[in-house]
């Protein structure tokens, strides 16, 4: 590494991966453009499933990196739809924590997740309580407490460091490892060091949209709880950026809106269209399937499965009985067995594929790939690799946000369960349409959305903005 060139150190919670989950290809991608301007030094909290380790080919052009000694294996083990276990055994880790030095927010932990389900008095007066705290307190979110016990293993050492080193720029890679990153910047000698903070999502929206869409009321509390939470950490790490990076142009938007004077530059989800392309040795399936690939560890996502399963699978049945549904993706057993203890849930003729090492055959396999979004935020990489693979799209407004695809051009946009349905069934029968779509978003995908455009782009930025 040369001297010369500035000092970067990059703080994640999820080691930059590809293959792998939309957050973890996002940032292998722009930790690799990071790693061109900068010397860089990575500090990788852990991941949000499976092996959390930085791969060795990041290391290689990184200066050091520091991460826990040991991440456990890819899981697959049963748990509630949705990932709902998972995400209890990461709050059950932080919790099991010595309480001596950390009892207030582990207290604050157990009165959202705790008290936003305990009955009569004692429940409504706790979640009073909790409502208050959450307005007027700067606690992390319950989804960053998730980090917390492994952020503690490395504590030490990326204080030490910190310390020592002389960086010149701070980058906090995704928003929800801000409440760590905001320790290190409270050292003195990281104190004036400008900030860069990469959104993948504004994470308050997404809150709120799931608040929107969950029938459960005291969850439904619980999400808008954590809005008010996420919003306020995301205002502080906005506050002190130099730039902030949004996926999206709402994104930005909202950023903007809520902060007017921050430096907001967009930078899209890619897709690397060496790595997606269509395999003509991988054949369809011989009855009709329709293709859905995700982290289902991601609410949003594991919501998309069973509002498909329960409110659209079955429309379009009624026109195509044979067609069958596979979903593929990181926690996908686990979201399987939550599914099969729900009764409303049918799942004859769904397959599923949990944690494959290579999500190019579940796109090959695909007669038409669906995305059922109903909440999320940033863009979905999912659509531009399914496009890269040539599989016809239909996905909900909200599925495509974050890219300006044309609705009957590059895929079809369809919200509500009988309109995703005809959608669906339209293309299945539609064999013409399947292969002008997928022709047209095809070279939509390698005119603008490719990687390599991306990246050059933000090479660009880097070194207007910290280099100059």
């Amino acid at each position: 590494m040369s001297s010369q060139r500035k000092s970067c150190l990059l703080i994640t919670f999820q080691a930059p991966r590809m293959p792998g989950g939309g957050g973890e290809v996002r940032s292998y991608n722009l930790v690799r453009t990071a790693a061109e301007v900068f010397d860089l030094t990575v500090i990788n909290i852990g991941g949000m499933s499976g092996d959390g380790a930085v791969p060795a080919e990041i290391k290689a052009i990184c200066r050091r990196v520091i991460e826990p000694p040991d991440f456990p294996s890819a899981a697959t083990e049963p748990g509630a739809a949705g990932g709902r276990m998972s995400s209890w055994l990461r709050l059950l880790s932080a919790v099991m924590l010595p309480w001596v030095d950390h009892f207030r927010p582990y207290l604050r932990l157990l009165l959202q997740h705790g008290g936003s389900t305990a009955p009569g008095l004692a429940g409504s007066l706790v979640r009073a309580a909790d409502a208050i705290w959450a307005r007027c307190s700067g606690v992390m979110p319950i989804t960053c407490f998730m980090f917390d016990a492994a952020w503690r293993r490395i504590q030490p050492q990326a204080l030490h460091l910190a310390a020592a080193e002389k960086f010149d720029l701070v980058w906090v890679e995704h928003t929800l490892a801000w409440p760590f990153a905001e320790q290190l910047l409270a050292l003195p000698a990281l104190r004036h060091v400008p900030v860069l903070c990469s959104g993948h999502n504004v994470e308050h929206s997404v809150c709120e949209r799931l608040a929107e869409v969950e029938s459960q009321p005291r969850q439904r509390q619980l999400y808008r709880r954590q809005a008010i939470v996420m919003r306020r950490m995301e205002l502080r790490a906005w506050r002190r950026s130099r730039l902030i990076l949004q996926c999206s142009a709402a994104d930005a938007q909202l950023t903007r809106r809520l902060l007017p004077d921050a430096a907001v530059e967009v930078l899209g989800n890619g897709v690397d269209g060496r790595y997606f392309q269509s395999d003509n040795s991988v054949g369809r399936s011989e009855l009709p399937l329709i293709v859905f690939t995700a982290g289902f560890g991601y609410q949003p996502n594991a919501e998309a499965v069973t509002w498909f399963l329960t409110s659209v699978l079955p429309l379009i049945r009624r026109a195509i009985p044979e067609v069958g549904f596979l979903f593929a993706g990181s926690d996908a057993k686990r979201l399987a067995r939550g599914l099969q203890t729900a009764s409303e849930v049918s799942l004859d003729g769904v397959e599923w594929i949990s944690d494959p090492p290579d999500i190019r055959p579940a796109f090959g396999r695909g007669l038409v790939y669906v995305v059922p979004l109903l909440c999320g935020g940033g863009s979905r990489l999912k659509i531009l690799e399914a496009m890269s693979m040539r599989v016809p799209v239909v996905s909900t407004s909200v599925g495509a946000e974050g890219v300006p695809y044309e609705d009957g051009k590059h895929l079809l946009l369809a919200d509500g369960a009988e309109a995703f349905a005809a959608a669906v069934v339209r293309l299945l029968q539609d064999a013409q349409l399947r292969q002008r779509l997928t022709e047209q978003a095809a070279e939509f995908v390698r005119e603008a959305w490719d990687w390599s455009t991306l990246r050059t782009k933000l090479r660009g930025v880097l070194q207007k903005e910290f280099c100059q």
